[in-house]
């Protein structure tokens, strides 16, 4: 696979794994019959899908669309001309086969339209890939905080509320499908949701969801977004309601243009997020309109609908995890929002 380096977000920097490319030395070594794991081909999961093999893959030309705290993700370019993302995961390498494949094939059997769906995956004890649809429009945390300034077209009220309600949508159908799992999504953050674009509406799809049972220690599990929550920092254990604490959080960012917690190099690793701080100082000071992002105060449009949602949110960031509603509540609050917004309009 040739690798075209591209430029990424600070979010998506925060991995260690230099690598920019597929590295020939290495999946050789995955191909070898040193490894007694290895599984050559890769496992589909949508018959409808062109069906391409390892050697396709490895011949595609790559461009770096991100790196994570759990690996780097590439954009595939086929000689078949299908894309596809392709994720080269990190820190599993203690995972049996068996695991490893288990989780893939629950994961990839979803379907929903605000889940990015696993397409494929390969397994060997050495390099472990998962190959996802390919969604054009980039992450949520660059469309919120990238290009700020002279030329950039704002994000509007209808645009923002439009990918909250997707987000809480695939939240609420990711806690119904994965009920006996601790926290279903447990890594959900603005670089982990990818934004398409129909036209002038824009919609949102969730990835990087469902490996907190893949990291085998809870130093590798607060690499993910959960690791921030209040529960985590005291090592409590950890519930659907970690997820909610996060969906909270990320409905502050879209609300208030901040990025949560500052800059990352800058957070102490023992705190939680300081947004949800900073919000409910301003609201109870009676001067809720001053967290809105400067592009929604300037429009005056949707303000009532923001703050309605800033409750919302609020609730979900509360430290105390019982006091938090379920995603299925919240997914109905928004959408009773909508309707009357609707129905005014």
């Amino acid at each position: 696979m040739k690798a075209q380096e591209k430029e990424t977000p600070k979010e998506h920097q925060a991995g260690e794994d230099g690598s920019s490319e597929w590295t020939d030395k290495k999946m050789a070594h995955s191909r070898s019959t040193e490894d007694p794991e290895r599984s050559v081909e890769l496992q589909f999961f949508d018959l409808n899908v062109p069906v391409f093999d390892l050697n396709d893959l490895l011949r595609a030309s790559a461009e770096v669309l991100g790196k994570g705290e759990l690996g780097t993700t590439y954009k595939a370019n086929l000689e078949s001309g299908a894309v596809f993302s392709v994720k080269r995961v990190k820190y599993m390498d203690s995972l049996s086969k068996k695991e490893f494949i288990q989780r893939m094939q629950l994961l990839g059997k979803m379907r929903h339209e605000n889940l990015v769906q696993i397409i494929s995956f390969y397994y060997s004890k050495e390099e472990k890939l998962i190959v996802y649809e390919f969604v054009p429009g980039g992450s949520l945390f660059e469309l919120l905080h990238e290009t700020r300034g002279v030329g950039r077209i704002p994000l509007n009220w209808a645009a923002r509320f439009s990918i909250i309600k997707d987000i809480a949508k695939g939240m609420a159908f990711l806690h119904q499908s994965l009920p006996s799992h601790k926290v279903p999504h447990a890594n959900l953050k603005s670089s982990n949701v990818l934004i398409h674009r129909d036209r002038q509406s824009y919609h949102s799809k969730l990835t990087n969801y469902g490996f907190l049972p893949l990291l085998p220690t809870r130093k590798l599990s607060k690499r993910l977004a959960a690791g921030r929550s209040p529960e985590f920092c005291q090592g409590k254990k950890l519930t659907h309601k970690t997820d909610v604490y996060c969906f909270g959080i990320i409905l502050l960012e879209v609300i208030t243009g901040k990025i949560p917690g500052g800059t990352s190099r800058e957070r102490s690793d023992d705190k939680t997020d300081d947004l949800s701080d900073w919000v409910r100082m301003v609201v109870n000071s009676d001067r809720s309109t001053e967290i809105l992002d400067v592009e929604i105060l300037a429009s005056r449009e949707g303000h009532n609908e923001m703050l309605k949602l800033t409750e919302i949110a609020l609730q979900c960031a509360d430290m105390a995890p019982e006091k938090r509603p379920k995603m299925s509540e919240v997914l109905t609050r928004i959408e009773e929002i909508d309707r009357t917004n609707r129905e005014n309009d």
